[in-house]
């Protein structure tokens, strides 16, 4: 029996565009809610109650080629990824340290933290004043590096004044 011969077939093909490809930046794309999925045109089956089993309708198996009949992943929660510098991750580490430390729960996660912060800036969002805080201008420039300290003197000026509203 012959060998087959190693490696693609001489029958294979590749065409590469001339010039560099031109991707765009995520930043520049439009969002754009995605189309609803196509309703079934037969009616949906209730839910099998008898028999102690209940069934989910139809219409949340649909898979972007029509329905499946198997069960596709269920949605997922939206979730942001946060980007932070090393200093950021350092003064994170710190705050959940002495946050496990002198709470009475020892186990906060990194995702528990955040979001006792930006509920804490949330609440005061009525209170918060924006006017001050200048453009970033250009990566590397004194205006950049000054954003993050000029938010942060915002919403702790906002929190103020809703602490001081509340007593």
């Amino acid at each position: 029996m012959a060998k087959k011969e190693r490696g693609l077939p001489s029958t294979f093909d590749i065409h590469v565009p001339e010039g560099p490809v031109q991707l765009g930046d995520y930043l520049d794309e439009e969002l754009t809610s995605p189309e609803p999925p196509p309703r079934p045109s037969e009616p949906l089956e209730p839910p099998l109650a008898a028999s102690g089993r209940t069934y989910l309708p139809m219409a949340l198996y649909e898979t972007p080629r029509g329905l499946a009949g198997v069960a596709a992943r269920p949605a997922t929660v939206p979730r942001k990824q946060v980007n932070m510098t090393p200093e950021t991750l350092r003064m994170v580490d710190e705050l959940l340290t002495q946050v496990r430390t002198y709470s009475l729960e020892k186990d906060i996660r990194n995702s528990e933290l955040f979001h006792a912060l930006v509920l804490c800036v949330y609440e005061a969002r009525s209170n918060l004043d924006l006017s001050g805080v200048p453009p970033r201008g250009r990566w590397g420039s004194p205006t950049a590096a000054a954003l993050p300290v000029a938010l942060k003197n915002a919403f702790q000026e906002a929190v103020a004044k809703t602490r001081m509203q509340k007593r």
